[in-house]
């Protein structure tokens, strides 16, 4: 049978110990990097695209119904960030007719006018959504 000299279990040990101190600070290091990046991710301004919709009277709701659907279709434009359609829900009664909204949000403004604006999907969109709205007001802002 063999038997392990000082000098090997001296190894063994330091090898151990080196093994499990880069464990450790890998460990470490990879958490808190996801971490960071999140911290960045919350405190990146994000540029919103708000819309609010007037739709006229005698708009069906078939006719909502595809525009809803072609609301979410924009989601698949690279740079749309965040989107979101609904109706005025508010029980303030300050709407002012209009009854629904439609809300992105882009990480540039070069995303919003140089690729959301002008994307084949957009221009669909458009083409199917304003026939039916009385108002439309656009409103965007930084948060």
């Amino acid at each position: 049978m063999l038997k392990a000299s000082v000098t090997d279990r001296l190894s063994f040990l330091i090898i151990g110990l080196f093994y499990l101190a880069t464990m450790f600070i890998g460990y470490y290091f990879i958490s808190n990097e996801g971490d960071n990046r999140k911290i960045k991710e919350k405190n990146q301004k994000m540029l919103v695209h708000l819309v609010l919709i007037q739709f006229k009277e005698e708009t069906s709701s078939e006719d909502l119904q595809k525009i809803t659907d072609g609301a979410y279709s924009l989601q698949a434009i690279n740079g749309v960030e965040d989107l979101n359609y609904g109706e005025n829900v508010s029980p303030e009664g300050l709407g002012k007719g209009y009854s629904h909204s439609l809300t992105m949000k882009f990480a540039k403004a070069t995303d919003r006018d140089s690729i959301y604006l002008t994307h084949p999907i957009h221009k669909k969109f458009v083409k199917l959504f304003i026939p039916h709205t009385k108002s439309v007001l656009v409103y965007d802002f930084w948060e």
